[in-house]
């Protein structure tokens, strides 16, 4: 591949070298579909042959370590999920552009400069994670699960992310085969990944090779130094809403149809409320379906007239968790989640 992706990156905002960002501007539906679906690469996507695939399932904590194959997975029995997937640094150049909140990396990289379209929404379907374990026999021993992604070509470090086993074992928790009813694309990590709803993305693995399961804790630096604030490792994500408007926005005057994603790691959204003065709220409508995984659609109507605004949105779901007016820094600009005042200028 001449380009880092799979899929044409036309309809896509390029994010740094290996990432592809979603213009929420240009989706007018619940589910993402697969050309425009956010990709969050560290190196190329990887081309997996089916018919030689291979998933290992090996550690301590398995009574019987097995190799399977795809036919293996594909014949065990389906669940389906539908729920966003997020990366867990989405909008984090808004802590500079918002908060004037910046850092420099000596080391290591850069970050993948988000806005507002790291993150999507599908349907995902698939064996149950603990559904492919229960082959190999998990023992009653077992803490940590940890999938490893085929792209061991990352400079960075392998790709792979631990869990906590009462995580892994969760029913909603995933080898996803499909994405929208269709296999996965090279880019999602076809022929299997892993999805972990309400996670942040990183634990969502692409192209799985192999599963450890272990008896005792599995660290390594993605979770010890890279997704972590305040010393603690990030795994939940958090309510946001976000317009799907260019960022900044222009448009003309008159009575606009203004439409946004709101979402919430585990639970339905009660609400989502609009300003544009940051004092005065209003109700906006939900027009999608409303579930525990999935973000909602959201519109409402404002009278543009001529001139500088800012459009704010503010989400709260049925556990009562919203967006606050600001969001504490942390130096891996993660989990940005403020109330957003989205540019717009009326001309």
């Amino acid at each position: 591949m001449s380009e880092p992706w799979a899929k044409p990156p036309d309809a896509l905002h390029r994010r740094g070298t290996t990432s592809l960002e979603t213009p929420l501007e240009s989706l007018d539906s619940y589910l993402t579909p697969a050309d425009r679906f956010f990709v969050c690469n560290v190196t190329n996507t990887q081309v997996v042959d089916p018919a030689s695939y291979q998933l290992e399932l090996t550690g301590d904590a398995l009574v019987n370590p097995v190799t399977l194959s795809l036919d293996d997975l594909v014949a065990l029995p389906s669940h389906t999920v539908r729920a966003y997937l997020e990366c867990a640094g989405n909008q984090r150049t808004l802590f500079g552009t918002l908060q004037d909140q910046h850092v420099e990396r000596t080391e290591g990289g850069e970050d993948v400069p988000w806005v507002l379209g790291g993150v999507s929404m599908a349907e995902w379907s698939g064996p149950r994670l603990r559904d492919v374990l229960a082959l190999a026999g998990l023992r009653d021993t077992a803490r940590w699960i940890a999938p490893l992604g085929l792209d061991f070509d990352n400079p960075e470090c392998p790709i792979e992310i631990p869990m906590p086993v009462e995580k892994a074992l969760h029913e909603d928790t995933i080898l996803a085969l499909t994405m929208n009813g269709a296999p996965l694309p090279p880019d999602h990590g076809f022929p299997v990944r892993a999805i972990v709803p309400g996670w942040i993305g990183t634990y969502s693995v692409k192209w799985v090779g192999r599963i450890t399961a272990s008896s005792r804790e599995i660290r390594n630096y993605r979770t010890d130094e890279y997704y972590v604030i305040d010393g603690v490792t990030v795994t939940r994500q958090n309510v946001k809403s976000s317009l799907a408007l260019p960022f900044p926005a222009t448009m003309g005057p008159g009575v606009k149809r203004i439409h946004g994603y709101a979402r919430s790691p585990d639970q339905p959204i009660r609400n989502v409320e609009w300003s544009a003065d940051g004092k005065t709220w209003h109700e906006a409508d939900i027009i999608s379906p409303n579930e525990p995984y999935g973000w909602v659609r959201f519109v409402f109507a404002w009278k543009a007239e001529p001139g500088e605004h800012r459009l704010m949105t503010r989400a709260t779901d049925e556990a009562g968790e919203t967006q606050p007016e600001t969001c504490v820094f942390n130096p891996g600009t993660l989990l940005f989640n403020a109330i957003i005042p989205h540019p717009v200028t009326v001309a």
